[in-house]
């Protein structure tokens, strides 16, 4: 039976995961194993700040279905999640391994940070003479870090160096971008330049030394710059790279290796770095032509991609942008990805949780907290080698749709779809290891989750503007549109009427004997008329005529042809009225006056002017009224 692996991870950056993911492949070949990576990232990429939701990710996971689970518990800045699934996963009683970082109850290996970083500045000091040694890492705080720095203080201890303390630099991120601003800064000053720096990472000393080229400091010669990680970018570099390597892909295959053992004790395993010495520290080193050639067309394939991606980001979001309801949402993504999916895979679902319908034209201002997926899941997407699938609804528990399933080993690549802290969905891609690669996962998700709020949020806008104009334009008395209704519907009804080459009905009712009333029996009893005459006019007309309150106990019907067969509304109105009437038992004989006046489509009249003839038929027919009451 084909075995599943489980892999937890948080922050996708450089290669790390790449490689590791390399490294687990190897270990599996003989083995039939698919392996389900779970991923999210830990930080906004604007704010700096925890992103909570995002690990909503691992609720996805059920322990108990897998073989074997890997987390990555170095790259989970977050000790109350890590504390949660370490509960979870030792309650599922799986074979389960961490890397990096220790968690009570679960095997671990690690990397020793501390020795392929303790030899590279020994190197530094012995084989090249330095003496003067500064250091730059990041402020975020980690063991990776820790170990990193203290290797760099007894190195120096024990060749007799004191640190200099006013050379530990410290900046806001270990970022390439961070690293050069710092170096353009620090070159800028003139300040005598100590003989190294050593970097926290491979991105720090890249922006290091791309600041000191452009300001006219040669590297190795006037100062060395070594780094951490042995990243390929590092390698091909000009000068190369000098770096340590942190086996990352040997941390891979080890993890799958130990987790075939089936071993029950709790195991702490290290994996020694090692220094690789390079031009930058001032060793002779040629680097691989072929390489740097490769290296050079991957960087401006991905240069090249990531635009094309940001593209596809800008098209998805005008597919949101322009669709004005649930359906053509749905409707307009299938035919999206059915075109193009280059960057999600030819296999692939976009799953949102089974109330996600009514999620979408909620109303409320923001959506409360729920980081749950539900039960039931629906495919709102779904690829399967490069062919669109009819939606369907599946058990959450199974994250996939079966026809996804394959005999070949295959790698899962799981991502939250949510915005601020609720968690909409998710999204799953098929052996597309280019999601995680380029940080295509990271923006792709982040972008679908905030389409999705932006959408939510203009349904709730429609639906303000909607009630606002139905209050505005209707009379809080009659039920019946008001003045501002008139100018709003009717004028377009009558002009679409126009249009459509149909004749427009007008009906002008005005209340008889409505200052006696008011005089004799007070205003209430003129409100309860102004609602009997008007209940009696909605009741009989046809539901897309227009009934408006003209007038204090005024009222006009916009009508057509369209379901008009010449009946006497007058009469019919009239009559309405009586058998009304009839029943409340009123002191007074309440009654109204009703005129009628057609418009043909051909007529030049304005819908202004065929009111004033259609009040002059009425008031004809109330002076008859009169005549005889």
């Amino acid at each position: 039976m084909k075995k599943k692996i489980a892999l937890l991870c948080c922050g996708w950056h450089d290669d790390f995961i790449m490689d590791f993911v390399e490294g687990m492949k190897s270990a599996l070949e003989p083995e039939s194993t698919d392996i389900y990576i779970f991923g999210c990232y830990n930080y906004s990429e604007f704010s700096g700040y925890p992103n909570y939701t995002g690990y909503s990710i691992y609720k996805l996971i059920n322990y108990e279905d897998y073989d074997g689970i890997i987390i990555l518990a170095d790259l989970i800045n977050n000790t109350r999640v890590l504390e949660k699934e370490r509960l979870r996963i030792l309650q599922s009683g799986k074979p389960a391994v961490s890397i990096n970082a220790s968690l009570n109850g679960i095997s671990c290996i690690k990397v020793n940070n501390y020795s392929g970083a303790y030899e590279l500045v020994d190197h530094l000091i012995k084989k090249h003479g330095a003496k003067n040694l500064a250091h730059l890492s990041g402020r975020e705080t980690s063991v990776d870090i820790a170990e990193r720095y203290k290797a760099f203080r007894f190195a120096l201890q024990d060749n007799n160096i004191k640190i200099n303390m006013d050379q530990v630099h410290t900046i806001t991120a270990s970022s390439y971008t961070d690293a050069y601003e710092f170096g353009i800064d620090y070159f800028k000053k003139g300040n005598p330049l100590p003989d190294a720096f050593v970097c926290a990472n491979d991105l720090i000393a890249l922006g290091l030394i791309n600041a000191a080229n452009e300001s006219g400091v040669k590297v190795p010669e006037q100062l060395k710059i070594v780094g951490y990680d042995n990243l390929l970018k590092g390698q091909c570099s000009t000068p190369a790279l000098t770096s340590v390597d942190g086996k990352v892909n040997l941390l891979g295959s080890e993890a799958v290796k130990f987790l075939f053992a089936q071993k029950k004790d709790v195991e702490n395993i290290k994996i020694q770095s090692s220094a690789v010495y390079r031009n930058t520290c001032g060793c002779d080193y040629a680097a691989d032509c072929c390489e740097q050639s490769k290296f050079s067309t991957e960087i401006l394939a991905e240069t090249k991609s990531k635009d094309d991606f940001t593209q596809q980001l800008q098209v998805l979001d005008e597919v949101f942008t322009e669709s004005a309801d649930v359906f053509t949402l749905l409707t307009n993504l299938e035919i999206f990805f059915a075109r193009s999916h280059k960057f999600e895979g030819s296999d692939f679902c976009i799953f949102l949780k089974s109330d996600w319908s009514s999620v979408l034209i909620n109303s409320a201002e923001s959506l409360p907290l729920n980081l749950s997926y539900g039960q039931n899941v629906q495919s709102i997407v779904s690829i399967q080698g490069g062919i669109k699938y009819p939606r369907e609804i599946i058990n959450t528990r199974d994250l996939i749709p079966s026809k996804m399933h394959s005999a070949e080993n295959n790698i899962f690549v799981f991502l939250p779809i949510y915005n601020h802290s609720y968690v909409h969905g998710y999204y799953v891609t098929k052996n597309n290891l280019a999601m995680i690669k380029n940080r295509f996962g990271y923006n792709w998700s982040r972008n679908f989750g905030n389409s999705i709020e932006r959408f939510r949020k203009s349904n709730m806008y429609k639906q303000m503007s909607q009630q606002f104009l139905r209050l505005s334009t209707r009379d809080a008395l009659s039920g019946m549109l008001n003045r501002v209704g008139l100018e709003k519907l009717a004028k377009p009804f009558y002009a679409q009427n126009k249009k459509n080459g149909l004749t427009t009905v007008l009906f002008f009712v005005d209340i008889n004997k409505m200052k006696l009333i008011n005089d004799n029996f007070g205003h209430l009893h003129g409100d309860l008329a102004v609602k009997t005459i008007s209940a009696a006019i909605m009741e009989v007309i046809p539901k897309n005529w227009l009934p408006i309150r003209y007038g204090g106990d005024e009222f006009l019907v916009v009508g057509n042809s369209k379901n008009y067969n010449g009946e006497d509304y007058c009469q019919i109105i009239t009559e309405r009225i009586r058998k009304k009437t009839s029943i409340m038992r009123l002191p007074y004989i309440l009654s109204a006056s009703v005129g009628t006046y057609s418009v043909p489509a051909s007529s030049s009249l304005t819908l202004e002017e065929a009111v004033e003839k259609v009040d002059d038929i009425m008031y004809q027919v109330k002076q008859e009224f009169h005549k005889t009451n």
